[in-house]
């Protein structure tokens, strides 16, 4: 159906773990983006049993080593028109305590995460459209410089697909650490051009830094 691709596109677009959709087995889905905090690259791949595996690597501004997260997901219900997966995830990264002291720069940390990842479609007059909700909870296995405990974050995400070669996303972000918050907005425009799609995804924060930024990126599938 024309809509489950829109949320297959949509949700990978925005997320850094697959959604809730897995990919077909033996399909390969890249996205690459950059902005002003830094630049990314994405990738999926299914497996058989509906089993879906993935890698990420982030290199943020003024960093000499990137954050890599590996993760495996899988559905665990179905409707028919929703479907709710589970899925973990590790990632290698500098000490999120760096901002805070300033010593520890350069310091690796490994954080382990796991999450259940929501996902609706259906019709309206203008094309497919879709609803998803991402919960995911982080513990650091490795040294917990500044007594963080553990790390939430929520993900809300929506979009159509008005017209065969563009999709328009929007999410919110919201994750919670040890008495802070974050929550920035986003939207996104795709525009298809064969089995690429170019990607523009203005931002704003709402809660925590606020300076607005722009993302460029391009997604393959294969």
């Amino acid at each position: 159906m024309a809509w489950l691709w829109a949320v297959l596109f949509g949700w990978i677009a925005v997320s850094a773990q697959a959604g809730a959709w897995p990919r077909e087995q033996g399909a390969v889905f890249i996205a690459l983006s950059a902005d002003q905090v830094g630049s990314q690259m994405y990738a999926e791949y299914g497996m058989r049993k509906d089993w879906t595996i993935g890698l990420e690597v982030s290199m943020p501004q003024g960093r000499r080593l990137p954050d890599v997260t590996q993760f495996v997901q899988h559905p665990v219900w179905r409707g028919r028109t929703a479907i709710l997966s589970a899925g973990v995830a590790a990632e290698l990264r500098e000490t999120t305590a760096a901002a805070a002291l300033p010593h520890l720069k350069g310091i690796s940390e490994i954080a382990l995460r796991a999450g259940l990842f929501w996902g609706k479609g259906f019709e309206t007059r203008i094309g497919g459209g879709w609803a998803t909700v991402d919960a995911q909870v982080e513990k650091l296995v490795t040294t917990d410089w500044l007594d963080q405990g553990l790390t939430y974050k929520l993900d809300l995400g929506f979009g159509l697909k008005p017209h065969d070669r563009l999709m328009l996303m929007g999410q919110a972000q919201l994750w919670h650490r040890a008495g802070n918050q974050n929550l920035r907005l986003e939207t996104s425009a795709a525009w298809a051009l064969g089995p690429t799609h170019l990607v523009i995804s203005p931002s704003v924060g709402v809660i925590g830094p606020k300076e607005p930024r722009l993302k460029l990126g391009l997604w393959v599938e294969f």
